[in-house]
């Protein structure tokens, strides 16, 4: 994949700072260097952009593994190569393997390395977020439980002694089996059509779901409600037919991911959750 680090989500620019397939994968040894890091929190140079704002916030409220700071971009490559730092950032992705040639947004948790590329810096996580096609309103809302969520992610690798199977963000699907115990809020423009009405997901999946707003998702977030899962979907929009379909559903009050998965669009699967995800969540697979 081609991966940009953003100095404006608005503008783009179009400078490719790395190219590889994936990041390099961190080692025990980074990890213990990670506990002792202070990690860095790359902001956007617009520093009224709603990323700023809400990973601010939410750093400051929830962040507790690590000491922080934020940098700018420049500050960003003057400092990445130092191992004793770690680097919370936002990226733009290519992703090369497919035709479409789609870019996508990801948060990138990742350790300061004496490396050449950005892709060879060794990775705690990267994190799908958004399309870059699509307003920043549509997901910054959930800022603060996807921070959470970094956050657990890295408190598990520094517990674990299989590091490599946290790699692949279906670990989490372990979690699936509970969902049917909770109560998952999604908003109306995540549903693919064949299940975008209660009584079509009651249908297939007779347990808690609600259709809601982005306001009721966010007091969600904010509250941290209990048994609470809400969904995000990562498309290009509704108009297209190619690319990615990222799904995903989030703990608030847990801070765990419950369900990873994606798809690449068409006429079979199209963009959103489908009846087939709803299947997975009742059989618990």
């Amino acid at each position: 994949m081609k991966r940009i680090i953003i100095l404006s989500v608005f503008v783009l620019l179009g400078v490719t700072l790395s190219i590889a397939q994936q990041n390099k994968q961190v080692m025990k040894e980074q990890l213990e260097l990670f506990k002792k890091s202070t990690t860095y929190v790359v902001m956007d140079n617009d520093p009224l952009l709603g990323y700023n704002i809400t990973v601010k916030a939410a750093m400051e409220k929830y962040w507790k593994v690590t000491p922080f700071k934020y940098i700018s971009s420049d500050e960003f490559e003057s400092q990445r190569k130092d191992k004793n730092k770690s680097f919370l950032l936002l990226t733009r992705t290519t992703l090369t393997r497919d035709k479409e040639n789609t870019d996508y947004l990801y948060i990138n948790l990742l350790m300061g390395d004496n490396v050449e590329k950005i892709d060879d810096m060794p990775e705690l996580l990267t994190l799908p977020l958004h399309y870059t096609g699509v307003e920043e309103n549509s997901y910054v809302f959930k800022m603060g439980v996807m921070i959470r969520f970094v956050q657990e992610h890295a408190k598990a690798l520094l517990a674990s002694d299989r590091i490599t199977q946290l790699r692949d963000l279906k670990y989490y699907n372990k979690n699936i089996k509970d969902i049917r115990q909770k109560t998952i809020l999604i908003e109306a423009g995540d549903l693919a059509e064949e299940i975008n009405s209660i009584e079509k997901i009651k249908a297939i999946y007779p347990y808690n779901v609600r259709i809601v707003s982005s306001a009721e998702i966010e007091k969600a977030v904010f509250a941290q409600t209990p048994n609470t899962l809400i969904a995000h979907q990562i498309s290009p929009g509704p108009n297209d037919k190619t690319g990615r379909c990222y799904k995903m559903l989030y703990g608030v009050d847990d801070n765990k991911l419950y369900y990873y998965y994606f798809v690449k669009i068409s006429d079979v699967r199209p963009a959103g959750f489908l009846a087939f995800d709803f299947k997975r969540f009742g059989v618990g697979l």
